[in-house]
C-alpha cells in the first residue's frame, strides 16, 4: 500500500487543465532527454462523487483525503477523454518508454539538488517566485522534493526544466512513475535464461529456482579488476558479446594468444561468465564486468605445461579460474601447479579454483575436482531444483551430474543459453547456443559469483570466497541436509552439496561484516576490513545475538569502504583502543608478470600426452621492446607505440595493461596504475 499523501493534493484542486505541453525533456548530467508524448494521461480526479467510469487504471489504490475532506485518487486516462472537467484537479500527457514503448507518467512533483546546503535561500525564493511548495527535504544530501500547487502556472516537467536552466541547481528531475521494468537486463535472450530469473519457463512451479542474478545485479555486475580465466577449450575473442581481456594464453605452445582447439565449449563457458548484460544482445553474463581471459589447451597437453597455465594466470592479475574439465590421470606436477595459483594468485590472497563435477551420474568426482579441499567443486541442478540426473524434470535422460563427499555447491547445468563461435562453426550456425550442458555449464555459474564477491570486496582471501558461496547457498529440493563432519559451512548432502549457490546473499555476505556475540581481547591487534562493518547485539539473525566488547588493553581497527555501522550492545571499555577508517577502495593489482611465455627446452617438457575430457556434452633479458600496445582494463586497445620508450603519463588517471612485442617474437606484459 502507498502512503497517503495529505500535503500535496490539496494545493491542486483548482489546478487548471488547460496545459500547453511544451517542454518534452528534462535535463540529465547536463543532457537534454527527450520524451515521446504517449497516447495517455495521468489525472488527480475528485472520488467522493462516482468516479469516472472510463478510468483505465488506478495507480494508487488508497484514497487521498483533503483538508475539506473530499477524496482524491490517481488515475489513468485515454488522451484527450472528454470528462467533467470539475472533477479533475491535475492532468498531464504520459510519455513513452525508449525500452519498450509503454507509458510512463510525470507525477505533480520534481526533485531539485542543491548545488551546496548554503544554498537552500535560493531555492526558497524560486520556489515562492514560481508558486510552488517545497514539501520535505530527502535523506540524500542536498535533495529536496517539491510540488505544483493551485498557483503553480506549469507541470512539474516544466518547473524541473526553469530551476535547473536557471543555473542556481546542480540537478533538477520531474517525478516519473510506470518506469520500473519486472526484468533486469534487456539482452535478446534474457526472458529464456531460467538459470539467472527462473520465471516458470519449464514448469511454473518451479518459479524462483534460479541463482538470484537480478537481486545481486542491484548491488554488482563485477568489476573490470576482477579477471575471470576461462581454462578451456580456447574462448572466440572477437565475439561481440563477450568481455575479453586483452592477454590470453595458449597451454600448447606457451604463448599468446589463445586458440580454439574444441569450436565452443570455452566460448559457450565464457557466455555464462561474461557476456555483456544490457546491451540489447544476445545473452546476460552473471558477472559482465569481469573481462575474461582465455587460457586455451588443446586436450593432449603436457602436464608441465598445463602447470604453466595455471602459474601464468596467477602471474598475470586472475582472480577466478573457471576449469570444465577432468582428466583421466592424477599428476604431482599438475596438482602443484594448481597450488601456485591458490597460493600465490592475487599476491597472496589466492585464485579462486573452481572446478565441475563431471556427467557420469556416479558418487564419486573427477579428477583433478577431488584432489584439493581449497577448489570448489560444482555439480549440476535441473530447473526444479533438483540434482541434474537421467531422471530429474529437464528430460534429458542420457546423462546426470556426478556426486560425493567433494561436492560443495550446484548450479544450472541444463538448458542454458550462452554464447557460441562466430568465425568458426560452434554449436550452431548463430553466435548463440540455448541449451548448453552438463556440469560444464554450471561451473562458470560459481566461478561469475566468485568475481561478484571478489568485485565487492577484493581483499578477502580465497578461502573466505568459498565459505561466503558455501554458506548462503539456497537448500533446494527435498534433500535432507545435515550438519556433516568436515563442512563447516552448514548443513550439507552428498548429492547436492551445501546447496544452490545464489549470488545475492553471497554478494550481501561479501560487501557486510556482521560483528556479533564477540569480545576483543586483551592485548589482541584486530583489523577488520570490509566495506561495510555493522557491529552491535542482534545485528544479523545468522548468529547468535551477543554484545561486542572491546576489553582493556585491546585494539581493534574497523577500516571500510563504505560505512561503519555501531549498534546498542557494544561496548568499548576503559583501556581500550577502537580505530575507525573509512577510506576510498583500491584497485587490486596483481604484481606485474616478468614475461608472457618463457622459452621452452627438452628439460622441462614432459613427453607424456595427457588426454583431458570436457565435462560439456556437446562434444628472456637480452631481448629489446619492439612495440608497445596500451589497453584499458576492458580491453580496448588506446594506441600503439613502437620502440623501447613508452609514456604513459598523458592517459587518464586509471588503470592500464601494457602488452610488449620482444625481438625474439615473444610477448611481456605488464600493468600499471596512473595516478596523477
Amino acid at each position: 500500500m502507498k502512503p497517503k499523501l495529505l500535503y500535496t493534493i490539496i494545493l491542486l484542486l483548482n489546478f487548471t487543465t488547460s496545459v500547453v505541453y511544451s517542454q518534452d525533456y528534462y535535463w540529465y548530467k547536463g543532457a537534454k532527454i527527450y520524451l515521446t508524448i504517449g497516447n495517455k494521461e495521468y489525472i488527480v480526479y475528485e472520488s467522493y462523487a462516482d468516479s469516472p467510469s472510463n478510468v483505465t487504471e488506478l495507480l494508487y489504490e488508497e484514497d487521498i483525503v483533503a483538508s475539506n475532506q473530499q477524496m482524491l485518487k490517481m488515475g489513468i486516462i485515454a488522451k484527450g477523454t472528454n470528462l467533467d472537467i470539475g472533477r479533475i484537479v491535475y492532468r498531464i500527457t504520459s510519455y513513452i518508454s525508449n525500452e519498450d514503448s509503454t507509458d510512463v507518467f510525470i507525477t505533480d512533483k520534481f526533485y531539485v539538488k542543491l548545488k551546496h546546503p548554503d544554498d537552500i535561500q535560493q531555492l526558497q525564493q524560486m520556489a515562492i517566485t514560481y508558486n510552488v511548495e517545497i514539501l520535505y527535504n530527502h535523506t540524500l544530501a542536498r535533495w529536496y522534493i517539491l510540488g505544483c500547487t493551485a498557483n503553480t502556472e506549469y507541470t512539474a516537467l516544466q518547473m524541473a526544466n526553469i530551476f535547473y536552466e536557471s543555473g542556481m541547481f546542480e540537478a533538477c528531475e520531474p517525478e516519473f512513475i510506470g518506469l520500473e521494468q519486472p526484468t533486469c537486463a534487456n539482452d535478446t535472450y534474457f526472458e529464456s535464461q531460467w538459470n539467472l530469473s527462473n520465471t516458470g519457463q519449464y514448469g511454473s512451479s518451479y518459479t524462483g529456482v534460479d541463482i538470484n542474478y537480478c537481486d545481486a545485479h542491484s548491488i554488482t555486475s563485477g568489476n573490470e579488476n576482477t579477471v575471470i580465466a576461462v581454462f578451456d577449450w580456447g574462448v572466440e575473442l572477437s565475439h561481440p558479446d563477450l568481455n575479453i581481456y586483452p592477454l590470453s594464453y595458449d597451454v600448447k605452445s606457451r604463448t599468446s594468444p589463445s586458440q580454439i582447439y574444441d569450436s565452443n565449449h570455452g566460448t559457450a563457458c565464457a557466455g555464462i561468465i561474461g557476456a555483456i548484460s544490457n546491451n540489447n544482445l544476445g545473452v546476460a553474463g552473471i558477472a559482465s564486468s569481469c573481462p575474461i581471459m582465455s587460457i586455451s589447451m588443446s586436450g593432449g597437453d603436457t602436464r608441465t605445461n598445463m602447470a604453466d597455465a595455471f602459474r601464468f594466470a596467477a602471474d598475470n592479475g586472475c582472480s577466478v579460474i573457471s576449469c570444465s574439465w577432468s582428466s583421466e590421470n592424477p599428476s604431482t606436477i599438475l596438482d602443484d601447479g594448481i597450488s601456485y595459483a591458490l597460493a600465490n594468485g592475487r599476491n597472496g590472497l589466492g585464485c579462486v579454483v573452481v572446478f565441475s563435477a563431471g556427467n557420469n551420474n556416479v558418487d564419486t568426482i573427477n579428477y583433478p575436482a577431488k584432489s584439493n579441499p581449497s577448489f570448489i567443486v560444482v555439480g549440476a541442478i535441473s530447473p526444479c531444483g533438483e540434482r541434474k540426473s537421467e531422471i530429474s524434470c529437464d528430460g534429458e535422460n542420457y546423462w546426470g551430474s556426478q556426486f560425493g563427499p567433494e561436492l560443495d555447491i550446484m548450479a544450472p547445468g541444463v538448458l542454458i543459453p550462452t554464447t557460441d563461435t562466430i568465425t568458426i562453426d560452434g554449436y550452431h550456425s548463430v553466435d548463440y547456443k540455448m541449451r548448453f550442458h552438463g556440469t560444464s555449464s554450471a561451473c562458470p555459474h560459481v566461478a561469475a559469483i566468485a568475481g561478484l564477491i571478489l568485485s565487492v570486496n577484493p581483499n578477502l582471501t580465497m578461502k573466505e570466497v568459498s565459505d561466503i558461496i558455501e554458506s548462503t547457498a539456497q537448500k533446494v529440493g527435498e534433500y535432507d541436509y545435515t550438519i556433516t563432519e568436515g563442512r563447516p559451512n552448514g548443513t550439507w548432502n552428498d548429492s547436492v552439496g551445501y546447496g544452490l549457490v545464489d549470488a545475492y546473499a553471497a554478494v550481501l555476505a561479501a560487501k557486510t561484516k556482521y560483528i556479533q556475540n564477540h569480545t576483543y581481547q586483551s592485548g589482541s591487534v584486530i583489523v577488520e576490513t570490509y566495506p561495510e562493518i555493522i557491529a552491535g547485539y542482534a545485528v544479523t539473525d545468522n548468529k547468535p545475538y551477543g554484545n561486542v566488547t572491546l576489553e582493556a588493553g585491546s585494539d581493534v581497527t574497523f577500516s571500510a569502504t563504505e560505512q561503519v555501522v555501531l549498534k546498542p550492545g557494544f561496548h568499548a571499555k576503559v583501556g581500550s583502543n577502537l580505530h575507525i577508517k573509512i577510506e576510498a577502495p583500491t584497485a587490486n593489482i596483481a604484481s606485474a608478470p616478468q614475461r608472457i611465455a618463457a622459452n621452452t627446452s627438452s628439460e622441462d617438457t614432459d613427453s607424456t600426452n595427457e588426454r583431458v575430457t570436457n565435462n560439456g556434452l556437446e562434444n628472456a633479458e637480452n631481448e629489446v621492446i619492439i612495440s608497445t600496445s596500451i589497453y584499458t582494463v576492458s580491453g580496448q586497445l588506446i594506441q600503439t607505440i613502437t620502440g623501447g620508450q613508452h609514456d604513459a603519463t598523458h592517459l587518464p588517471n586509471g588503470m592500464y595493461i601494457l602488452q610488449h612485442r620482444m625481438s625474439d617474437g615473444s610477448v611481456r606484459c605488464e600493468k600499471i596504475a596512473n595516478n596523477k
